[in-house]
């Protein structure tokens, strides 16, 4: 297999001024943590994943006249993917070692123990599938249109329905597995 350079889209020497940082926070962060809430689940890590999102922006500018939408939903559901990925192998160890999550005591034990394990089944299929499956899942239900979709994944958009459809019956059919 042939080594192929990417060409970076980054600018190290462009700094964002503070305005413009502030600016971009604003318009960007609800979006951006709820993406990342659906992700997690847990909204301090949405939170902490959602902080980290924006440093990498504040450190390493994207070129400004791209989509910056675009870049900084893929940076924020790889970063979800990521926690994802790292979650299972903590709870892999946390199963070994007897240290399983237990549902919280509330009004309705049953229901919550139900939800919870509803979350987990979700998030064992996430595991499963490829990222861009991921990514376009997660962010077609956090309400983003297709054009900021195809922004975030690179690819055109009048392939977004397409691949959603595709990814959609992918969780499908491990979801049931699951099941």
């Amino acid at each position: 297999m042939e080594n192929v350079k990417r060409v970076s889209r980054f600018h190290p020497q462009a700094r964002l001024d503070e305005r413009t940082f502030e600016a971009i926070f604003y318009e960007h962060y609800d979006r951006i943590y709820a993406v990342l809430f659906r992700l997690t689940g847990d909204p301090d890590e949405a939170d902490d994943l959602a902080a980290e999102v924006f440093w990498r922006l504040l450190v390493r500018p994207p070129a400004l006249d791209g989509n910056l939408g675009g870049w900084l939903y893929r940076v924020a559901t790889r970063l979800g993917y990521n926690h994802l990925r790292a979650s299972r192998r903590r709870s892999q160890h946390e199963a070994l070692a007897g240290l399983e999550n237990q549902p919280a005591a509330g009004d309705d034990p049953a229901g919550e123990a139900e939800r919870l394990d509803e979350r987990r089944r979700v998030r064992v299929v996430l595991r499963q599938m490829p990222l861009r499956d991921v990514q376009i899942l997660i962010l077609r239900h956090s309400g983003l249109p297709y054009r900021e979709i195809a922004a975030a994944v690179g690819v055109a958009s009048a392939s977004v329905g397409t691949l959603l459809a595709r990814a959609e019956k992918r969780f499908e059919e491990l979801y049931a597995k699951e099941s």
